[in-house]
């Protein structure tokens, strides 16, 4: 991984912009239309392949890793991740909040922490040389959505 190039490109994103838009066909991916479909009237047809259950990705640090079980981080990865995690902050520090509420619901610090969750665990995993599941993430954030969760084996994305 180019940590500069990575930077760049997380200041330069427009992270969740397309929420509610149309994804370019991926059997690999499970999209649902809408905040209010994913979480306050899920409808279990929208979890096509599977039993109707999402795993939600994790929103705070203190969640595990749905993916993998990381050692804890050198003191030089943990410098990575905190370098990616105020950039991912910077990025997303001025989103339109209106955009994640659903009648009483606000899911606007989901969103953040769930992108940040995602970018950090990203740099462990390249750092690390551990595959490429949460790199798959975050192409879904870089592509202006919000991958929520994991049903039958495939990344859910609003």
């Amino acid at each position: 991984m180019n940590i500069d190039a990575e930077l760049q490109r997380i200041a330069s994103t427009p992270f969740f912009s397309k929420l509610g838009c149309a994804f370019p066909g991926d059997d690999a991916l499970i999209r649902i239309e809408s905040l209010r479909r994913a979480f306050v009237e899920p409808v279990a047809a929208d979890v096509k392949g599977g039993d109707g259950r999402v795993e939600w990705l994790p929103t705070s640090p203190t969640q595990d890793d749905p993916f993998y079980q990381m050692p804890k981080p050198s003191a030089d990865l943990a410098a990575l991740r905190m370098q990616v995690n105020k950039a991912v902050m910077a990025a997303t520090r001025h989103l339109d909040k209106n955009v994640f509420v659903v009648g009483q619901h606000d899911f606007s610090n989901a969103a953040r922490g769930g992108i940040c969750f995602a970018f950090r665990q990203y740099v462990s995993e390249s750092h690390l040389g551990l595959g490429d599941k949460w790199k798959q993430v975050v192409d879904i954030y870089y592509a202006g959505h919000w991958p929520i969760g994991v049903a039958a084996g495939k990344l859910v994305l609003v």
